[in-house]
């Protein structure tokens, strides 16, 4: 009896003595977890990233240890879009998207997870700002494929190569995804920005409207049809326009990064908000803005659903509208895809 008593205390004073140590433990985990998580939340992302690495090699056995890879990829990924310059890659934008796709694979490589088909989305977004737009559609074509019951992902995944799909001008596939996602999620999160993306998609490989100007305000005046032969440009912005003041640095190295492949730019403002030809002018000059400019009444914006501003149109050179959206999306590849397009003679008078 003596024995077993003192078998049963010392068990007992055992478990009394580790408790704590693994209540410690648990603290001490939760407590870098909360740290990593204000690193990101303050847009600390490689010092955030290193802080979900280091929780992550320390807790290889906790529930949440794919999640912690993750989220430092999801870190690296941010901190990788931080340094594109101009909206372009660097190779230290290059370097975070490496270390991103490392964590995402690392959370692949564990099998099957809640956070699998995050980590796979997220996947297609880095390589999608990696402008690999064929690597974007096979990352995101996986998590429709793999991670069908993942109802945050595979819509998302979806609305997201029907981004690629645009990118990479193939109109018909775009629209495929597009009515894919508001036939199977017509209240998703994404299906406003859906129905936009459909009806400008509808008015693809067709022959662009025309654009009629007031007056111009720069330039020598042109049009579209007087274009033939070249990739054009528009741009729809607005002195007043906020947005397009963050992008004007990318517009400008835009154009004058392609001006020598002859890529027409035509820009496009209205009346709104007490814009006049001198005050345009002015802000053109100020601002070392070089391609033609129009003054319009507002119907283009309307004509080609330029809601919102600042808008970019490309038109090929057989004078077709192939893509439409903000500025922000459009990779150099689409472009370029354009520029290699043998040009269309011009039909006979």
């Amino acid at each position: 009896m003596k024995q077993s008593i003192s078998i049963g205390i010392t068990t007992l004073t055992l478990a009394c003595l580790t408790l704590p140590f693994a209540f410690a433990g648990a603290q001490a985990g939760d407590a870098a977890w909360n740290a990593a998580q204000a690193l990101k939340a303050k847009a600390a992302y490689p010092q955030a990233a290193a802080a979900f690495e280091a929780w992550s090699a320390a807790n290889s056995d906790a529930p949440r240890f794919p999640e912690g890879l993750t989220e430092a990829g999801v870190c690296w990924f941010s901190d990788g879009r931080s340094k594109l310059v101009l909206l372009r890659n660097s190779p230290e934008s290059d370097a975070a998207f490496g270390k991103a796709l490392a964590n995402f694979d690392r959370v692949l490589a564990l099998g099957a997870s809640p956070y699998s088909a995050r980590a796979q989305y997220m996947r297609g977004s880095t390589k999608f700002f990696m402008d690999d737009m064929p690597g974007a559609e096979a990352e995101y074509t996986l998590v429709l494929d793999t991670w069908k019951a993942d109802l945050k992902y595979v819509p998302k995944a979806l609305e997201k190569r029907a981004s690629v799909y645009r990118n990479r001008l193939d109109t018909q596939a775009a629209l495929a995804d597009l009515r894919r996602y508001a036939k199977e999620f017509p209240t998703g999160p994404e299906i406003e920005s859906v129905k936009t993306y459909t009806q400008r998609a509808l008015m693809f490989d067709k022959p662009a409207p025309p654009v009629t100007a007031l007056s111009w305000i720069q330039g020598k005046p042109t049009s579209i049809a007087a274009e033939r032969g070249e990739v054009v440009v528009l741009y729809f912005f607005a002195t007043w326009c906020e947005n397009c003041e963050k992008i004007r640095p990318f517009i400008i190295d835009l154009h004058k990064r392609y001006e020598p492949f002859n890529v027409r730019w035509i820009g496009i403002v209205d009346s709104s908000k007490g814009q006049t030809v001198e005050s345009v002018r002015s802000f053109l000059v100020q601002n070392g803005i070089r391609f033609p400019v129009m003054m319009t009444d507002g119907s283009p914006a309307r004509t080609y659903g330029a809601s919102g501003i600042p808008d970019a149109v490309l038109i090929d050179r057989a004078g077709n509208l192939r893509w439409n959206d903000n500025p922000n999306n459009l990779m150099d590849s689409t472009i370029e895809a354009l520029l290699l397009t043998e040009p269309t003679p011009p039909a006979d008078k």
